[in-house]
Protein backbone atom coordinates (compact mmCIF):
# COMPACT_ATOMS: atom_id res chain seq x y z
CA UNK A 1 0.00 0.00 0.00
CA UNK A 2 1.36 3.39 -1.21
CA UNK A 3 1.53 6.37 1.34
CA UNK A 4 -0.24 9.52 -0.30
CA UNK A 5 1.85 12.75 -0.39
CA UNK A 6 -0.16 16.05 0.03
CA UNK A 7 1.19 19.43 -0.14
CA UNK A 8 2.08 19.51 3.49
CA UNK A 9 1.21 15.90 4.78
CA UNK A 10 2.74 11.85 4.04
CA UNK A 11 -0.55 9.74 5.18
CA UNK A 12 -1.63 6.09 5.02
CA UNK A 13 -5.61 6.31 6.02
CA UNK A 14 -6.99 3.10 5.79
CA UNK A 15 -10.91 2.66 6.97
CA UNK A 16 -12.78 -0.22 7.06
CA UNK A 17 -16.39 0.52 6.96
CA UNK A 18 -19.83 -1.55 7.19
CA UNK A 19 -22.91 -0.21 6.19
CA UNK A 20 -27.05 -2.06 6.03
CA UNK A 21 -29.66 -0.98 3.79
CA UNK A 22 -32.44 0.02 5.86
CA UNK A 23 -34.50 -2.51 8.06
CA UNK A 24 -31.53 -4.56 7.18
CA UNK A 25 -33.84 -6.16 4.10
CA UNK A 26 -31.97 -8.11 2.23
CA UNK A 27 -32.12 -6.54 -1.20
CA UNK A 28 -28.49 -6.07 -1.97
CA UNK A 29 -28.31 -9.15 -4.91
CA UNK A 30 -28.42 -9.26 -8.66
CA UNK A 31 -28.53 -6.05 -10.54
CA UNK A 32 -28.95 -3.94 -7.55
CA UNK A 33 -25.45 -5.78 -6.02
CA UNK A 34 -24.08 -4.97 -9.30
CA UNK A 35 -25.04 -1.47 -9.76
CA UNK A 36 -23.88 -0.90 -6.10
CA UNK A 37 -20.68 -2.15 -7.10
CA UNK A 38 -20.04 0.39 -9.64
CA UNK A 39 -21.48 3.07 -7.97
CA UNK A 40 -19.19 2.66 -5.18
CA UNK A 41 -16.20 2.37 -7.46
CA UNK A 42 -16.91 5.03 -9.31
CA UNK A 43 -17.87 7.45 -6.19
CA UNK A 44 -14.10 5.85 -5.25
CA UNK A 45 -12.43 7.21 -8.36
CA UNK A 46 -13.60 10.28 -8.68
CA UNK A 47 -12.26 10.64 -4.58
CA UNK A 48 -9.35 9.25 -5.50
CA UNK A 49 -9.38 6.78 -2.73
CA UNK A 50 -8.19 3.35 -3.55
CA UNK A 51 -10.69 0.11 -2.83
CA UNK A 52 -8.43 -2.49 -1.67
CA UNK A 53 -12.08 -4.74 -0.50
CA UNK A 54 -15.18 -4.83 -1.49
CA UNK A 55 -17.62 -7.54 -0.50
CA UNK A 56 -21.22 -6.85 -0.57
CA UNK A 57 -23.87 -9.35 0.68
CA UNK A 58 -27.50 -9.46 0.52
CA UNK A 59 -28.02 -7.52 3.72
CA UNK A 60 -25.02 -5.19 4.73
CA UNK A 61 -21.69 -4.00 2.74
CA UNK A 62 -18.23 -4.13 3.83
CA UNK A 63 -15.91 -1.74 2.17
CA UNK A 64 -12.15 -1.33 3.05
CA UNK A 65 -10.64 2.08 1.83
CA UNK A 66 -7.19 4.13 1.46
CA UNK A 67 -8.19 7.71 1.44
CA UNK A 68 -7.34 11.37 1.81
CA UNK A 69 -5.87 13.20 5.09
CA UNK A 70 -9.00 16.26 3.93
CA UNK A 71 -11.58 13.33 4.29
CA UNK A 72 -13.09 12.43 7.25
CA UNK A 73 -14.48 8.80 7.64
CA UNK A 74 -18.22 10.87 8.45
CA UNK A 75 -17.70 12.82 4.86
CA UNK A 76 -16.70 9.38 2.98
CA UNK A 77 -19.74 8.06 3.89
CA UNK A 78 -21.65 10.62 3.17
CA UNK A 79 -20.66 10.63 -0.69
CA UNK A 80 -21.04 7.05 -0.87
CA UNK A 81 -24.20 6.17 1.03
CA UNK A 82 -25.74 9.57 -0.08
CA UNK A 83 -25.05 8.68 -3.85
CA UNK A 84 -25.75 5.54 -4.12
CA UNK A 85 -29.21 6.01 -2.28
CA UNK A 86 -30.56 8.50 -5.31
CA UNK A 87 -29.09 6.54 -7.72
CA UNK A 88 -30.45 3.17 -6.55
CA UNK A 89 -33.96 4.03 -6.08
CA UNK A 90 -33.82 5.80 -9.72
CA UNK A 91 -32.86 2.81 -10.59
CA UNK A 92 -34.56 -0.39 -9.01
CA UNK A 93 -37.81 1.88 -8.13
CA UNK A 94 -39.49 -1.75 -7.85
CA UNK A 95 -37.30 -2.89 -5.89
CA UNK A 96 -37.77 -0.01 -3.38
CA UNK A 97 -40.79 1.78 -3.26
CA UNK A 98 -42.50 -0.21 -0.29
CA UNK A 99 -39.25 -0.12 1.82
CA UNK A 100 -37.04 2.71 1.47
CA UNK A 101 -38.91 5.88 1.59
CA UNK A 102 -36.66 8.59 0.62
CA UNK A 103 -33.22 6.91 2.00
CA UNK A 104 -31.97 3.38 0.80
CA UNK A 105 -29.65 3.12 3.82
CA UNK A 106 -29.48 2.79 7.09
CA UNK A 107 -28.65 5.90 9.14
CA UNK A 108 -25.68 5.35 10.31
CA UNK A 109 -22.52 2.81 9.52
CA UNK A 110 -19.72 1.28 11.43
CA UNK A 111 -16.16 2.42 10.96
CA UNK A 112 -12.45 1.55 12.52
CA UNK A 113 -9.16 2.36 11.37
CA UNK A 114 -6.85 -0.08 10.28
CA UNK A 115 -3.06 -0.15 10.82
CA UNK A 116 -0.49 -1.75 8.58
CA UNK A 117 -0.17 -5.02 10.86
CA UNK A 118 -3.81 -5.65 10.56
CA UNK A 119 -4.59 -5.18 6.98
CA UNK A 120 -3.96 -8.57 5.70
CA UNK A 121 -6.04 -10.05 8.45
CA UNK A 122 -9.04 -7.20 7.92
CA UNK A 123 -8.47 -8.10 3.79
CA UNK A 124 -9.26 -11.92 4.49
CA UNK A 125 -12.27 -11.09 6.77
CA UNK A 126 -13.83 -9.26 4.05
CA UNK A 127 -12.78 -11.67 1.24
CA UNK A 128 -14.48 -14.66 3.84
CA UNK A 129 -17.63 -12.82 4.06
CA UNK A 130 -19.74 -14.91 1.25
CA UNK A 131 -17.72 -17.92 2.65
CA UNK A 132 -19.47 -17.33 6.35
CA UNK A 133 -22.80 -15.96 5.35
CA UNK A 134 -23.51 -18.51 2.46
CA UNK A 135 -23.59 -17.50 -1.46
CA UNK A 136 -27.07 -15.92 -1.19
CA UNK A 137 -26.40 -12.89 -3.31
Amino acid sequence: MKLKIGSHSVTRLVYHFTFIPKYRRRKLVGQIKQGLEGMIKFCAQVNDWKIMELDIQPDHVHLLLQANAVDSPASIMKRIKGGTSKKLRELFPEATETVWMKSFWAGGYFGETIGMKNLKAMKEYIQSQTKYHGDKA
